[in-house]
């Protein structure tokens, strides 16, 4: 073998050594500590606590008496708009997308303004441009 391999090898084996050294002396990486995360986490944003767990530390057996999920609903005062896109193929045109969508080829002219950022000249089309469908 070549020098440089087995000084390679050397180091390679002493670092995993090393890590698996450092992960076994980490308590809060073990199994236990871990299993005794689950229901209360100290994070960033402060401590995180289960649905199940009460303040005082005790957890309630029954369901009935325990904490209820908040899922409220919020509602948004407009609708959330959905866009349709379509990759351009080759030898397609504005017309062509427009008739394919809107059932008229006269209405090219809706796609091009929704899309004058990308397609920069509306008789020429760069196959793989993604075009925004408005409705």
């Amino acid at each position: 073998m070549p020098k440089d391999l087995k000084i390679g090898m050397i180091l390679g084996l002493v670092v995993v050594i090393a890590a698996a050294v450092w992960l076994a002396t980490r308590p809060s990486l073990s199994t236990k500590a871990r299993i005794g995360q689950i229901d209360t986490a100290e994070g960033l944003y402060g401590t995180v606590t289960s649905p199940n767990t009460v303040p005082g530390g005790s957890e309630h057996a029954d369901d009935h008496q325990s904490q209820a999920t908040d899922l409220t609903v919020y509602e948004r005062p407009e609708k959330i708009k959905t866009q349709r896109f379509h990759i351009v193929h080759p030898g397609e045109t504005l017309s062509s997308i427009a008739r394919q969508y809107y059932g008229s080829p006269g209405k090219w002219q809706k796609i091009y303004q929704a899309n004058q950022e990308t397609v920069k000249n509306p008789n020429k089309l760069i196959p793989g441009t993604k075009l925004i469908i408005p409705d």
